[in-house]
């Protein structure tokens, strides 16, 4: 799906990030050289460490923590997060294995997305972890760098990356925007948590389109703040105030959306399992439950085994789920994806 980028991204230069980092520091007594004791956590060779987060971005407070990137040389590791307070303040460290973010950063540009044989809620996690972490290393200060991975960082710091941005935050207000419609006649306070939701993804889209690429959701506010984008931050906080009247906000929010983000092509709803469910047949109905807290009937007993990835149901996004079928949507049991219709599946 294409994107609407208004302007190629103005990455950060070193100079500002290390003003940002320095200060930082400073106002705990410590130095760079205190960071990059950290970088080695004797997980493998490190090719590629950057200090990135809300701090370098710009965003960050007292209260902040600093968050540390490294990709290693290692085959045997995939992702090792680590806390450090040693130096009296909390680094946030993340060990990853150099040749998965590579390999899942090269993920991102395959198109088209999303495929609707890959929309399940294990993928559209994996892309916006993969998104989260090219985004931090792209706008990040590199404290080691050993080639060839000097090469490949300023590759990533391209416009495609301003295209991928965009692009997940628009669908996931999609995405979000569908299941605020499904919800509004059974759970309308359900529906406005949605709606709200469904704003806030399609107002990130929009920073996005204008170059500002930190990818982490809660900081939508500094992003519109310093774009000047004074019409943002108006609905921002105007969908940020709970809703006295939830069926009228979430109609809003959906005429926001509408607004906010444009539609290249239709997409199709996609139903498979939540994590965590699981079902009894009986003799004229099926009983799904979520971690065995809580449970829903349906009449229908045909239905994917707990962790199958089948789809349950699939449709254009203006159809409602057979009467049997969306109250496993409802109640939280089936996870909702959006994707290409091609090809069609609607059992």
């Amino acid at each position: 799906m294409g994107t609407t980028s208004a302007r190629t991204v103005l990455f950060p230069d070193s100079d500002l990030l290390e003003r940002r980092l320095d200060a930082f520091l400073e106002q705990r007594g410590m130095d760079r050289d205190a960071v990059r004791k950290e970088v080695d956590q004797g997980l493998g060779n490190p090719a590629l460490a950057v200090v990135a987060g809300s701090v370098l971005a710009g965003f960050g407070n007292h209260r902040s923590d600093l968050d540390l990137l490294v990709l290693v040389e290692n085959d045997r590791l995939t992702r090792f997060p680590i806390q450090s307070h040693e130096h009296g303040t909390l680094i946030d460290i993340n060990v990853r294995r150099a040749s998965a973010v590579r390999d899942s950063t090269a993920e991102l540009t395959a198109e088209p997305w999303p495929r609707f044989d890959g929309v399940s809620e294990g993928a559209w996690n994996h892309r916006r972890r993969a998104i989260n972490t090219v985004s931090r290393l792209a706008l990040g200060l590199p404290l080691v760098v050993s080639p060839p991975w000097d090469d490949w960082l300023a590759q990533v710091r391209g416009p495609w990356l301003a295209r991928v941005v965009e692009q997940w935050w628009t669908i996931e207000a999609q995405r979000l925007a569908l299941a605020a419609r499904w919800l509004l006649d059974a759970r309308p306070m359900a529906a406005a948590v949605r709606g709200r939701e469904a704003v806030v993804a399609a107002l990130n889209a929009r920073t996005a389109a204008a170059g500002e690429l930190y990818f982490t959701e809660k900081w939508v506010g500094e992003k519109l703040k310093l774009l000047d984008d004074a019409e943002g931050l108006a609905l921002l906080h105007e969908v940020l105030v709970p809703p006295l009247a939830p069926r009228e906000r979430t109609v809003h929010c959906l005429s926001l959306v509408d607004r906010l983000v444009r539609t290249e092509a239709p997409l199709h709803a996609v139903l498979r399992w939540a994590t965590g469910t699981g079902q009894t047949v009986l003799d004229d109905r099926t009983v799904v439950d979520r971690w065995q807290l809580r449970a829903v009937e349906t009449f229908r007993r045909e239905l994917p085994e707990p962790g199958d990835d089948s789809v349950i149901w699939s449709g254009p996004v203006g159809e409602l789920p057979p009467d049997d079928v969306l109250p496993l949507f409802v109640h939280d049991m089936v996870w909702l994806g959006v994707a290409h219709p091609t090809p069609e599946v609607s059992p």
